[in-house]
């Protein structure tokens, strides 16, 4: 959906008219940045520097490394302060404002703020509101928009695209690998992106460190309803004999779905100085997960949502294991 039920082809002209009204572009995503997140964020920034257009990609710390080797990223801020005095702020991939982290506060130099997400349950919180559920990632959005600005399709902004796309579809695995998604890392391929380097950065090369704390969250994982439901949880004890955070902890959430005989699975992470637990649901088949997410007031998508529990580790895994299995029966139900 677009707000006031605009045509993505108007959508782009009004975005891109803001793009190019002569302030700096800064470009943002939310805390603790996944791969569509930072991808879709480091594409239109390269894409708007293309155009000749300043452009700021600002990034609440920490930072994953394992997003380090797309090129430009490492001119990323991270401080408020380094920001212009006044900019117009795109924010990607994120349900309401406050998702941009403990930094939205001081992003006061914002004149208009542009929102672009896939997310149904978007505040709309932007003066332009770019969100459609239909597409697999917001990296999809970006391509399209890129080239409604005829930006042409570097190796740089094809290698930032390919990840946002093959990391927000479960290395194309969930519902929402559609066609569409595939012709676009297919461009993206013929543009110079090259899938088994960039699968090989970002899903095969674990540090030592990432290894030794998956081990250590699969000592945790337990079986529910007959093995249909599995958990898993990261505790903060964990980070510290890791000396790694949750932020390095992409691609776990997909450990346990991947068990044969499990239809959801549930991640849950202890967050070190916030107080509660952050779960990351995965599906198989058609369970839909963001109706689970949503009764803790979270969201996202049929086969990958996420909310934010208080709540001590084991009470949040038995209130989120008993909603996992009310939804499957509910799914099972003739």
């Amino acid at each position: 959906m677009n707000e006031s039920g605009q045509r993505s082809e108007e959508v782009h002209r009004a975005i891109w008219h803001v793009l190019a009204d002569g302030l700096p572009a800064v470009v943002t995503s939310h805390v603790r940045v996944d791969g569509d997140g930072v991808g879709s964020a480091l594409a239109l920034w390269h894409g708007l520097r293309t155009r000749g257009l300043e452009a700021h990609q600002f990034f609440e710390p920490p930072m994953p490394s394992m997003f380090s080797f797309l090129k430009g990223l490492d001119q990323c801020l991270t401080d408020p302060a380094q920001l212009p005095k006044a900019y117009n702020l795109v924010v990607i991939d994120c349900g309401c404002f406050e998702r941009i982290g403990e930094s939205a506060r001081q992003l006061t130099g914002r004149m208009r703020t542009v929102n672009i997400d896939h997310h149904d349950s978007n505040a709309c919180f932007g003066d332009i509101n770019h969100v459609d559920p239909g597409a697999s990632s917001c990296g999809e959005m970006i391509y399209d928009l890129l080239a409604a600005g005829g930006v042409p399709l570097s190796r740089e902004i094809a290698d930032c695209l390919f990840t946002a796309i093959v990391t927000d579809t479960g290395q194309f695995s969930h519902q929402d690998t559609t066609p569409e998604a595939l012709r676009i890392c297919a461009e993206c391929v013929r543009a110079g992106a090259r899938p088994h380097e960039l699968v090989r950065q970002l899903f095969m090369s674990p540090s030592p460190a990432q290894v030794k704390l998956r081990h250590l969250a699969l000592g945790t994982l337990r079986f529910h309803d007959e093995g249909r439901v599995a958990t898993m949880a990261i505790t903060q004890e964990m980070y510290r004999q890791t000396g790694i955070g949750p932020v390095d902890t992409e691609g776990f959430a997909e450990v346990a779905v991947s068990i044969q005989g499990v239809v959801a699975s549930a991640l849950l992470k202890e967050m070190p100085g916030c107080g509660y637990i952050k779960v990351s649901l995965r599906s198989r088949e058609s369970l839909d997960v963001c109706r689970v997410a949503k009764v803790f007031g979270g969201g996202g998508h049929v086969q990958a949502a996420g909310c934010e529990i208080r709540g001590a580790l084991e009470d949040v895994r038995e209130m989120v294991a008993d909603q996992l299995q009310l939804q499957l029966r509910a799914t099972s139900e003739p």
